[in-house]
């Protein structure tokens, strides 16, 4: 092993350490809380790598990181440049064309290494965001969005019978012409109108 490859094991050896001063697994969550002996965190984190533009206390300087892993809650963010524990920093995270602005606070900071930041105001619309972000992480979250029932499902999806596919066709490639993307509710729409229904 080279001495670079055993000093870098050795700094994410301290910084799970330090995080996790009686686990001495790894810090990655893939299961419910709950599931979980010994995990503090709140929600499941999801490692990652994205892009995280910060400001801290309303000052217009903004530097740049690389988000690790991510949860409802929080990120750890890899950066030189470390922010004290207790700062107030508003964040833009974007993860695979996924977009959400926050504010958080530093929890812990590793200089040279990175911080691990708690979200502390979130709108809506950013929840939204933070959610399909984790979706992209963890495909068993959409799956078992997907997986209710039928008539848990809102009324107007129920994907209708198609007699005629040359119709079918026509009416979403006269769609596409106009369109770049198509929810599940246009796309219903547009085959029940081509089937006349």
């Amino acid at each position: 092993m080279s001495i670079e490859g055993s000093g870098a094991d050795y700094l994410r050896r301290l910084r799970e350490d330090l995080e996790h001063p009686h686990i001495s697994q790894p810090s990655t969550v893939t299961a419910e809380p709950d599931e979980a002996p010994g995990e503090r965190r709140r929600s499941p984190r999801y490692k990652c790598e994205g892009s995280a533009e910060f400001r801290v206390g309303g000052s217009d300087v903004r530097t740049w990181g690389t988000f690790t892993d991510i949860s409802m809650n929080g990120c750890y963010v890899e950066m030189t440049a470390t922010f004290p524990v207790g700062s107030i920093v508003d964040l833009g995270l974007e993860l695979k064309g996924l977009r959400a602005r926050v504010s958080g606070e530093v929890r812990v900071s590793y200089p040279l290494l990175g911080m691990g930041i708690a979200f502390r105001d979130v709108s809506a619309e950013d929840q939204l965001g933070l959610e399909e972000m984790i979706e992209q992480l963890n495909p068993l979250r959409a799956v078992k969005r997907n997986a209710e029932p039928e008539e848990m499902k809102p009324v107007g999806t129920a994907m209708p019978v198609v007699l005629d596919p040359a119709a079918a066709l026509r009416a979403l490639t006269e769609f596409f012409e106009t369109r770049g993307l198509l929810t599940k509710e246009e796309f219903v729409r547009v085959l029940r109108r081509s089937q006349g229904v």
